[in-house]
């Protein structure tokens, strides 16, 4: 056997120890970080998802109190019941009658205007004379009142195709139906403008005809039952609305193409509209798809969205395909469907994309994410993307009535890691040249390298656990000395890439501390994972500006956060130095409580306190800014649960009745008053002056006694 100098055995030993430690050190540093980064992925993700979400079903849920509020309106009862009898009087009228009045040119309209575009749209313009024969016969309306209308409104009407709504009364139409059209025409109109809808229907419920449309198009008059578009999601949504047993009640049904919009996609929430308890018709919303694609792609700025050059969120329908635009079709139509071909996707799929501009109902998404949301689970995964790219997606479940959509956020992994590529191949290159010193120091000292190798071994097993060490003492000037300053220098590196980690823990606190109380703070930070609690006595306060919608029409969007910034910022102040926790706003509203985290017997005067703070603030803000606002507060005082909602976005919140009454206050209430309870007012320690209101009938509680804090006690000041 040859001899093995100890040079060389130290050389080898040193070179082992070395190339040891450091591929330990570098895994451990490259496991930690990719985990991290993975997890600040996830997190942004889920907070992107999470807001999306919320502004989903706020959009949804205003969709609903919009229509509610509308077919419960005088003017739309009168409308559907007029309009109903005038379509009737129409439809008494012979049909030859009205096809000759129509002297061809809504048959005209059907086959020049109305199928060439559907043509183009489907077949990018190529058309076949007998299909577009049969297609006018079929799509023409039968009925003597439709042939009517779509003559006056759609055919002879002198606007353009898409302006047709214009046009407040027909020339030459002397029916009852114009005189009925001239009235109630530019109210819903003005609907349709302000509240942003696609189209607006008002529909008969015995015979089911559209006897009014704002937007006029082929769907207008005729009936949707035996028309021509009675197999379309309309009908569904009249049906499911004509025979709820609830009159208030809103019915959703989902996007699918629509033929009188050229087959674009498009939804309808639809609400039954009546007197007392007759049924007298059905009112319909068309609900535009770019809307809700508007929220979905934040107007396509997803770089300033936090979501990067690859991220996006879109929501995916029960039937696996999309309901809002992939960002990868918006930014490259052609290479995106260039990359879906070399994937394999159906043809026909690919010719839908490139037919209708849109992915919209014609992108299938069979991924995990999306089976996992529309299951109802909420969470993050790393999986193969509908492109077939891994993916960091974050996923949850979004309903609306019986509808469940899937809404997903999603970032390319190569994207997310590409810092952790970059640590890995600094780790690559510092593992080398750590190797290729031991080998030089263990060839030119190996009898000087025993005790620092000793030393280094050491060192590097505490800092492979985690452990802190001194930096080694520096005993020559040779390859053991240089090698003892790198691992010096390494294990300094990793010290500041520590006090890095702390000081963003740290900044991280306070952030937390920004949105919870401390103490919730200070039990959410030390692992408490589900946190609510029981107060049996605190006082909460709503207030909000009255009419501050209307005023912020018009307003640019700065103008008006500034002007809430100033405003709420100012309230904010009063709160914390009256020890009040606020709670939350939303909009223009603000809610507050005294009482907790902290017992505070004499809540309901520091609630009271704050109350005129608020005012006088809002007095000040009015004389600063030359504005008028007015606001309602109302006061309540009793027992509340409070808690922590959420998981990467928290959330203090209050529940229970006295969070109901206090709003129910504040909601009753007369602006520029401040309406208390009689338990507020028992609860108050210092007695105040107060007019007795009278009692108010409150949902869900029947009669309350209220009262208005009068201004000029001492507490005000």
């Amino acid at each position: 056997m040859p001899k093995i100098t100890l040079a060389a055995k130290s050389s080898v030993f040193l070179l082992i120890i070395c190339l040891s430690t450091s591929i330990t050190v570098g895994w451990i540093s490259y496991i930690s970080s990719k985990n991290s980064l993975q997890t600040q992925t996830f997190d942004r993700l889920t907070a992107i998802q999470a807001a999306k979400t919320d502004e989903i079903e706020r959009y949804f849920e205003q969709t609903v109190h919009q229509i509610q509020v509308i077919s419960e309106n005088p003017n739309t009862i009168n409308a559907v019941e007029q309009f109903s009898a005038a379509v009737q009087t129409l439809n008494n009228q012979p049909i030859d009658q009205c096809l000759q009045r129509a002297d061809g040119l809504l048959a005209q309209f059907y086959r020049d205007d109305f199928l060439p575009r559907v043509s183009s749209a489907i077949t990018s313009g190529a058309h076949n004379p007998q299909t577009e024969a049969a297609s006018t016969s079929a799509l023409m309306p039968k009925s003597a009142a439709a042939i009517h209308l779509q003559h006056h409104y759609i055919a002879a009407n002198p606007n353009i195709t898409g302006e047709k709504h214009r046009l407040k009364r027909a020339e030459g139409d002397t029916s009852e139906y114009a005189n009925v059209h001239a009235t109630y025409h530019p109210i819903f109109r003005s609907f349709l403008d302000k509240l942003g809808f696609y189209d607006i229907f008002l529909i008969d419920s015995q015979s089911g005809d559209v006897v009014y449309s704002v937007y006029k198009e082929t769907d207008f008059g005729t009936s949707l039952t035996s028309g021509p578009y009675a197999d379309t999601n309309i009908v569904r949504a009249f049906r499911l609305a004509n025979r709820a047993d609830s009159h208030g009640a809103a019915h959703f049904v989902d996007f699918e193409p629509y033929r009188p919009s050229l087959d674009a996609p498009a939804a309808f929430i639809a609400t039954p509209i009546t007197r007392g308890q007759e049924r007298l018709g059905v009112l319909v919303f068309q609900i535009p798809v770019n809307r809700i694609n508007e929220i979905m792609t934040s107007n396509g700025e997803w770089l300033e969205h936090g979501l990067g050059e690859s991220g996006e969120i879109y929501l995916v329908g029960p039937d696996f395909t999309m309901r809002s635009a992939s960002r990868f079709y918006e930014e490259d139509p052609a290479g995106y469907v260039e990359t879906l071909r070399e994937l394999g996707y159906p043809q026909q799929k690919l010719d839908q994309l490139t037919r209708y501009a849109t992915s919209i109902l014609n992108q299938s998404v069979n991924t995990d994410a999306a089976l996992f949301a529309l299951a109802g689970d909420r969470g993050t995964k790393v999986i193969r993307d509908y492109r077939k790219i891994d993916a960091l997606s974050s996923y949850g479940p979004i309903n609306f009535g019986e509808q469940q959509w899937a809404v997903i956020a999603e970032m390319d992994a190569a994207e997310a890691f590409a810092p952790v590529a970059a640590l890995q191949k600094t780790i690559a290159i510092w593992t080398l040249s750590i190797a290729w010193i031991a080998v030089a120091l263990g060839i030119w000292a190996a009898h000087a390298l025993t005790a620092p190798l000793v030393a280094l071994t050491e060192a590097a097993k505490v800092v492979g656990t985690g452990g802190h060490v001194d930096p080694l003492p520096h005993h020559s000037r040779d390859e053991v000395g240089e090698l003892t300053d790198e691992f010096n220098q390494m294990v300094s590196n990793l010290r500041e890439q520590q006090v890095t980690i702390d000081r963003q823990t740290a900044e991280n606190y306070e952030l937390l501390l920004n949105v919870l109380p401390e103490p919730i703070a200070n039990r959410l930070k030390n692992g408490e994972v589900h946190i609510a609690d029981a107060f049996p006595s605190v006082s909460v306060l709503f207030a909000d500006i009255v009419g501050f919608t209307e005023m912020s029409r018009g307003v640019p969007p700065i103008t008006i956060l500034r002007m809430l910034d100033d405003l709420f910022g100012a309230f904010d102040q009063k709160a914390l130095e009256l020890g009040v926790e606020k709670i939350k706003t939303i909009g223009d509203s603000y809610m507050a409580v005294c009482g907790l985290p902290h017992a505070n017997d004499a809540h309901a005067d520091q609630i009271a306190k704050l109350a005129f703070a608020i005012l006088q603030c809002l007095a000040e803000f009015n004389n600063k800014n030359g504005t008028h606002l007015k606001m309602r507060i109302g006061a309540h005082s009793g027992a509340v649960v409070a808690g922590v909602i959420g998981t990467s976005k928290y959330i203090y919140d209050l529940w229970g009745d006295t969070v109901n009454m206090a709003s129910r206050m504040k909601s009753t209430g007369i602006p520029d008053q401040i309406q208390i309870s009689k338990a507020f007012r028992d609860h108050l320690v210092t007695p105040l002056e107060m007019d007795f209101r009278g009692s108010l009938e409150v949902k869900g509680a029947g009669l309350v006694d209220t009262y208005l804090l009068n201004q000029s006690t001492p507490l005000a000041a």
